[in-house]
């Protein structure tokens, strides 16, 4: 009877755990570190058994459209994608230009489990920490859930992460719902053409980038045609652009990964 009880418990737990589910995240980050604005943008967790796929809201329906292959196009925002496997591998994905990129990395995370808890939206939580390239990150989880996840390659705690938090207040991932999600997706398929990059090699492309942000529309230049909002045929004026370019890229200077932030020109 002990060994049967055993054998059903195990069941049960391999059943939910197993389960397919789509858990959304509001995410509030800061761009520039040097400015108060806040951005916000709605995330996507998807879990499969023990691997997940993060990226946002609005490229999880620009990814469904293409797999359903729908007529309906949207443009997807690849701004955060990621896809995390078992044994502690993640893939990120990076959108250049009109190539693919994805560096691959073992990521082992190693939380301290604090004694604090506190309930967050009906949830028992526990407090947890952790470093990660360049921030200390604060999480709560849950052990009420049967997952255990959390938003971007943060995982491998014993329970579901219902907020998370870096210590200087530039990223907030915030739990807002939870769905069992019956179907089983190929996470990779639709980046199945991504050529894999070290993280050495991907930065070197984000300074070419930056030195000459034009480069592939000035090649192009002579079928392309610039007109003003009257439809009057205009020449661009490529120098005060790049200036413009530049200086935006110089404003994103808080990636969520800070160590590897790419260290533009002072000039």
């Amino acid at each position: 009877m002990k060994k049967t009880i055993i054998f059903i418990f195990h069941f049960f737990i391999c059943f939910y755990y197993s389960q397919n589910f789509k858990i959304d995240y509001q995410l509030l980050y800061k761009e520039d570190s040097l400015s108060a604005e806040i951005s916000n943008k709605n995330m996507v967790l998807l879990v499969q058994g023990k691997q997940s796929k993060f990226l946002t809201s609005k490229q999880f329906t620009a990814d469904s459209l293409s797999l359903s292959k729908s007529k309906t196009q949207i443009l997807g925002d690849y701004s955060f994608l990621v896809v995390n496997h078992e044994n502690n591998l993640s893939y990120k994905y990076y959108y250049y230009l009109k190539d693919i990129y994805r560096t691959k990395e073992i990521v082992e995370l190693k939380w301290k489990i604090l004694p604090e808890t506190k309930t967050i939206d009906g949830y028992h939580c526990t407090k947890a920490f952790s470093n990660y390239k360049g921030r200390k990150w604060t999480a709560w989880f849950t052990q009420d859930l049967p997952i255990q996840a959390g938003p971007y390659i943060f995982r491998n705690l014993p329970g579901m992460i219902i907020y998370l938090e870096d210590s200087t207040g530039s990223y907030r991932f915030i739990l807002k719902s939870i769905l069992k999600n019956p179907d089983n997706v190929d996470f990779e398929n639709e980046y199945k053409n991504a050529l894999t990059i070290s993280q050495k090699k991907l930065q070197k492309l984000f300074l070419e980038y930056y030195a000459d942000p034009l480069k592939e529309l000035k090649l192009e230049k002579e079928d392309t045609k610039f007109v003003d909002e009257n439809g009057k045929e205009i020449k661009p004026d490529y120098r005060e652009i790049t200036k413009t370019i530049q200086t935006n890229l110089k404003k994103h200077n808080n990636p969520i990964e800070l160590s590897e932030a790419v260290k533009y020109p002072d000039k």
